[in-house]
């Protein structure tokens, strides 16, 4: 079994229902089951069997256009981010001994195969890239089952199935919207989205489209509830995760989404959802509610450990992904940072996740980031980078927080700015927070 099998049942079963409506354009089942086709004619001279490839596409279309043939010919597709260059792509390439790279294009397509020796992935139905800002990004591995078992417990959750029309934004390459696209073609629903170019289109359309369902990261739930004229009442859904939610941003989600279950998912690419909660007006901001059905999780030494078998091939479980917390009485975990978030300094812990939540309890600040840069001197220091209201300065700011941060925890640098930093996934770009922090920022 794999997603192709998939849109071909559903193609069968219901030809002319939505699959994808991408801005002005609808594609039906049938539309991209002979999109699928074609592409696969295409690929048919080159593409073998278990062999992972890249692809290269702009847009959703081609990109589940190509993912699904390449599947239908027994290869292991992989979605490429858009905003990689060349040198990287090679790296990629290289260091993961893919068999090539597929350029699709609407006319045409062209594919490159790699200069080494090739590896083979014969349990494996598809990979998917590692989004992080620094490095080679890896490959991330899947069978059918590791997914495909799961959407039964995830569809449940979130509500999804032949009803759904959902909305989401930005390529299809990271692995939550990748994830999300293949649920809903498991429940034979609907996926609803537009050019990230199209500014303030995506209001529209999720009205037009009468959408039932929304999953953006809450950084994009912002600027969606910025943009919102008025309620949007047809959204009974809103699915959203990567970050917490501040009871402000809940607020501004409810005014525009006054119908919609708001429920926040912590998971990663390396072993997809680990737990979910619904929100309410006045939850606890770190507590990520109790695992999904099936899913294990336990805090040894302030890691937590999950045990699930919807993993990534490669690894072995318990697995610890980096984060740190503990599971309270009622079975919920509550998340205490990033372990890569932690600043160590002469021994003294301190938590970046902690520093950014009490910079925001300050009159005047909007937003804030907390990440450590490198001083010649003393080594790591703590720096912040503040979205302030009005004409707050950052002496203002450093006069209040020395009212109850210990002196080890006072951020030494501050810089002001009109919004915080995101990469295309819409979560906070470290490395040019860290920029900005060096001085050598430019707005």
């Amino acid at each position: 079994m794999n997603y192709y099998d998939l849109l071909k049942n559903w193609s069968m079963e219901n030809p002319h229902k939505l699959l994808l409506r991408w801005g002005e354009r609808d594609y039906s089942y049938f539309d991209m089951l002979s999109l699928a086709d074609g592409l696969s004619k295409r690929a048919a001279d080159w593409a073998k069997p278990f062999k992972p490839i890249l692809i290269l596409a702009k847009g959703p279309v081609f990109q589940i256009g190509a993912f699904l043939a390449l599947e239908k010919l027994g290869a292991v597709p992989i979605l490429m981010h858009g905003d990689c260059k060349d040198e990287t792509i090679i790296d990629i390439i290289n260091h993961n001994n893919l068999y090539g790279i597929w350029e699709v294009m609407e006319e045409k397509s062209l594919f490159q195969p790699a200069q080494g020796e090739s590896t083979e992935r014969p349990e494996d139905v598809m990979g998917a890239l590692t989004s992080g800002s620094t490095g080679i990004p890896k490959i991330l591995y899947r069978t059918y089952e590791r997914w495909g078992d799961f959407f039964e417990i995830q569809n449940r959750t979130f509500g999804v199935d032949q009803t759904t029309k959902i909305f989401l934004h930005g390529s299809l390459s990271f692995t939550g919207n990748l994830n999300m696209l293949l649920a809903v073609l498991y429940a034979g629903g609907s996926i609803i989205s537009c050019s990230p170019i199209r500014i303030g289109c995506r209001n529209e359309l999720i009205k037009s489209s009468e959408a039932s369902h929304i999953y953006l990261v809450p950084a994009k739930l912002q600027l969606f509830c910025r943009e919102a004229r008025e309620p949007h009442n047809t959204v009974g859904h809103i699915i959203a995760g990567s970050q917490l939610i501040s009871s402000e941003t809940y607020e501004a989600i409810s005014r525009s989404f006054p119908q919609a279950k708001v429920i926040l998912y912590y998971g990663s690419g390396e072993l997809s959802y680990i737990s979910y909660k619904v929100l309410g007006q006045n939850d606890e901001i770190n507590n990520l509610g109790r695992p999904f059905e099936g899913i294990q999780v336990a805090s040894l030494q302030g890691d937590l450990y999950v045990d699930t078998p919807f993993h990534i091939s490669d690894i072995k479980v318990p697995y610890c992904c980096g984060d740190t917390g503990y599971i309270n009485e009622q079975g919920e975990i509550i998340f205490t940072g990033r372990r890569a978030d932690w600043i160590n300094k002469g021994g003294y812990k301190i938590s970046c996740l902690k520093l950014e939540q009490e910079l925001e309890k300050i009159a005047g600040v909007q937003a804030a980031a907390v990440v450590p840069y490198d001083d010649k001197l003393r080594g790591q220091e703590i720096g912040a980078v503040i979205v302030a209201e009005g004409k707050v300065t950052a002496a203002q700011i450093r006069q209040s927080f020395r009212q109850y941060l210990d002196e080890r925890e006072r951020p030494k640098k501050i810089v002001l700015t009109d919004k915080l930093p995101l990469n295309d996934r819409g979560k906070l770009d470290k490395e040019v927070l860290k920029v900005m922090l060096c001085g050598n920022w430019r707005k």
